[in-house]
Order: C-alpha cells, then sequence, then structure tokens
C-alpha cells in the first residue's frame, strides 16, 4: 500500500515512530509522510527531523503559508499538487482539523489528483463548540465538505465519536485510537544522566511530578493548593514545561514550598521518559472550560508507561485514557485532590500497585506496535473495500 500522510505532528522524530512501526508491521509499505516547514509551539519552534527508520524521502517538508496556527496554515499548493500526482497514494490520511485550512487543502486536491485513493481523518474534538456568525457557518461547511471525502474518521477518544455522529452528522466509520504511540524500552533499564541535582539525588521521599503546559486550565495551581494542605507529610514536586503561570510557580509558590519544589524548563521529547521514571506519583489536574477541555493528555500516558502511579481529574479523556492505572478526582476539587495525594503519599504499597497497573494498561493500549496496528488495519480494510466496488460516484458522508 501507498500511504500518504499529512499532519504537523510528524514534524518530529518522536511522533514518526508511530509510522516506524508500521513499516515494521507491513515492510512494503510505501510511506510519505507531509510535514510543513515549522511548527510554533509555547514551548519551542519545531523544525523537521528524521526518525532513524525512516528514509530521507518519506518526511516530505512543503514550505507552508498563514503559519500563524494550525487552523489557518496551508502547504505550497504547487508543490503539494506534484506530489499527490508523483506518489499517486493508495491512501491518504489527514491528522488536521476538518475546518483546518490544510485539511481543506488536502481533501481538495486528493478528490482532483488522487481519484482512486481513499481518505481518512484524525480528530480531537470532544466539545461542542459553536463560533459566532460568520465563522459558524464557514467552520460547518468546511467540516461538512471534509467529512464527505472521507471513508474512515479516527478520533482520539470516545468523546469525539459521539459528537462526530450526533453534532457533525458523520455516517461514515469510525474508530477510536491514540494519536500517537509509545516505545516501551525508552521507559525502562537504567535512569539517563539528565536529572537535575535535586532528582539525580535517590532518597526515599516520594516525587510528585508535571509534565506539560503551564496554564490555569492544566490545574497546575490546584495542585499546588493541595500540596500545600500536605506539608506535614514527606514529598517533592517537579514542574517540567513553560506557560503563563511559570513566574507564580518560580516566585510565589516557590517560597511557600522551598527546595520541595524544584522547577525545569521544556525538555525535549526523547528526555520526557527519564523524567517520568523518576517520579512516584503523576498528576494530570486539568479542568474543562467552555472553549477547551481535555482531549487525552499524552504525558498521562507516559506516565503510565513508565509505570508511575497516577492522578487524573474527572476532565474530558482523563478517566478513560487512565483506566485502572490510578485515582480519579472530580475536576476543580482541591479537597477531593489533597484527599487524593494524602492517599497515595502514605501507602507505597498502594502507590506499586496501581503503578503496575498503569504500565499494564499502558502497554495494551499505548505502544507503537499496538497502535500502529489499529491504524494499518483500518487502513487496509478501507482500501480492501473500495478495491471492491464499482468506480462510484462520489457519496457524501455527512448529512449537511
Amino acid at each position: 500500500m501507498k500511504l500518504l500522510v499529512v499532519g504537523h505532528t510528524y514534524i518530529t522524530a518522536f511522533a514518526q515512530a508511530k509510522y516506524v512501526a508500521m513499516k515494521h508491521l507491513s515492510p512494503e509499505l510505501q510511506l510519505r509522510l507531509v510535514v510543513p516547514h515549522e511548527v510554533s509551539h509555547v514551548f519551542m519552534m519545531y523544525r523537521p527531523e528524521l526518525h532513524k527508520g525512516l528514509d530521507p524521502e518519506e518526511v516530505v517538508v512543503l514550505p507552508s503559508r498563514i503559519n500563524r496556527s494550525h487552523m489557518t496554515r496551508i502547504l505550497q499548493p504547487s508543490r503539494f499538487a506534484a506530489l499527490l500526482k508523483a506518489f499517486n497514494p493508495d491512501h491518504i490520511h489527514i491528522e488536521e482539523d476538518p475546518h483546518s485550512l490544510v485539511g481543506i487543502e488536502t481533501v481538495f486536491l486528493a478528490s482532483r489528483l488522487c481519484r482512486r485513493a481513499t481518505v481518512s481523518m484524525f480528530i480531537w474534538d470532544n466539545l461542542a463548540r459553536t463560533p459566532r456568525f460568520p465563522l459558524n457557518v464557514i467552520k460547518t461547511a468546511f467540516t461538512c465538505y471534509s467529512l464527505s471525502h472521507c471513508g474512515l474518521v479516527v478520533c482520539g477518544n470516545t468523546e469525539a465519536q459521539r459528537l462526530l455522529t450526533e453534532i457533525k452528522r458523520y455516517v461514515g466509520p469510525s474508530l477510536v485510537l491514540p494519536q500517537m504511540g509509545l516505545d516501551p524500552d525508552d521507559y525502562s533499564g537504567p535512569l539517563p544522566q539528565v536529572l537535575p541535582e535535586p532528582l539525580a539525588k535517590q532518597d526515599d521521599i516520594p516525587v510528585i511530578g508535571f509534565i506539560g503546559r503551564l496554564l490555569p486550565e492544566k490545574g497546575v495551581l490546584l495542585l499546588l493548593e493541595a500540596l500545600s494542605r500536605l506539608l506535614s507529610l514527606r514529598w517533592k514536586v517537579l514542574f517540567v514545561g513553560d506557560g503563563v503561570l511559570k513566574g507564580e510557580i518560580c516566585t510565589r509558590w516557590k517560597s511557600i514550598l522551598g527546595e520541595r519544589l524544584i522547577y525545569v524548563a521544556p525538555i525535549p521529547h526523547r528526555t520526557v521518559s527519564g523524567y517520568m521514571r523518576r517520579l512516584d506519583i503523576f498528576v494530570l489536574p486539568s479542568y474543562s472550560l467552555p472553549t477547551w477541555k481535555e482531549q487525552f493528555g499524552l504525558a498521562l500516558a507516559q506516565a503510565m508507561m513508565a509505570g508511575v502511579a497516577c492522578i487524573g481529574s474527572s476532565s474530558g479523556a482523563i478517566p478513560e485514557v487512565l483506566g485502572p492505572g490510578g485515582l480519579i478526582f472530580k475536576e476543580r476539587d482541591v479537597d477531593d485532590l489533597a484527599r487524593a495525594l494524602k492517599r497515595m503519599l502514605e501507602s507505597e504499597v498502594l502507590r506499586k500497585e496501581l503503578g503496575d497497573k498503569a504500565r499494564g494498561f499502558a502497554m495494551q493500549r499505548y505502544t507503537n506496535e499496538v497502535v500502529a496496528t489499529g491504524y494499518l488495519k483500518a487502513f487496509e480494510n478501507l482500501a480492501a473495500i473500495n478495491r471492491l466496488r464499482k468506480p462510484p460516484e462520489s457519496s457524501p458522508r455527512v448529512g449537511c
């Protein structure tokens, strides 16, 4: 099968590992990952990387235009069109929002240049937001157009799958899979020599951790407030990341918690596993907003793969991602979070039990091999169904 994937996520070697695993599963697979020349993120500016398991021609970097965000970006149309014509894929997988400009661009070019190819999309959207006029009309029209050309939609969480049918009125096949997988080997063996001094020092003090964007909706201040109520217990807390709350963490909360609080600036994807493995408890205390709620929580899956006992809020997809690997507290409820932390801190047995369950659950659901198998099977089934059909008139899969 000739597979072409469009998605800014695959600018990093870390994300590309899913498709390296797919190549191992299907050695005859011909692959093109299409990425923009740069991706701006709160942590850093990402530029194209190449996984050691991929050949240079398998990651195609195209100049992007209107590059203010992943929603407004388009890829240079002439070069994109030339790639589609030359590669002539059997299947095109779009990991961009259906109402994004690059999503619309890909669907349009594919419908004109790759008529025999099947098309699928990946979506995260687990919140039924309706923007104001005229954006609501534009978003609905773009979404209908994109989904009408899809033979499959992969959803990052079950709520996204429900909204896909109930709100977006998609009637084609869909399934729920993580966007990316993890390499279990990265979460075993000796600890790397990259940890800061307060973490490199091995002692029996439990280390609590948060790795991600330091934003209010990520529940960072809730975690700090809960910890401030547990000063009679022994613990350290690690924050890794960047965001608007960095200053408050490093000044006000550092003065309150002192040496217990450890802050580390954003780190590359390849080093996250080492930090995770140093933790005893990982906390993802996100809370929902009218415009956002947790869609997955990759750091949570990484902590689980490291065998770390986890505490997550009831926001969005966190409970389904966590499964049996930790404790759930009611979002925004500091008292409930403090109770969960206290239970964990006071029982090494509980931490070990939940850590083992977290690792087992992650091995069943979040490895690159498991995730790649799910995608590959879905793509191959769609292509097989398409081959059995007579050349049809295209029929929309969305009632608009």
